[in-house]
């Protein structure tokens, strides 16, 4: 198949493009909070998850 250009639908489907990816930007710009809430509450399960080592310190080698 051989590709006719055809302005008038071309413009019509750039123009539902940049809307389409404008209301995706908005949505991710409505959305940072609950991305936020999400990447705290995974950290705090991995924290839960893998308690904090403790550091063995042997007398006076640090000095």
């Amino acid at each position: 198949m051989i590709y006719a250009p055809d302005t008038t639908v071309d413009k019509q489907l750039l123009s539902h493009s940049r809307e389409l990816v404008r209301e995706a930007m908005a949505l991710l710009r409505r959305s940072d909070h609950l991305v936020n809430a999400m990447r705290l509450r995974d950290e705090l399960e991995q924290e839960r998850r893998n308690p904090p080592r403790r550091v063995s310190r042997k007398s006076g080698a640090e000095h």
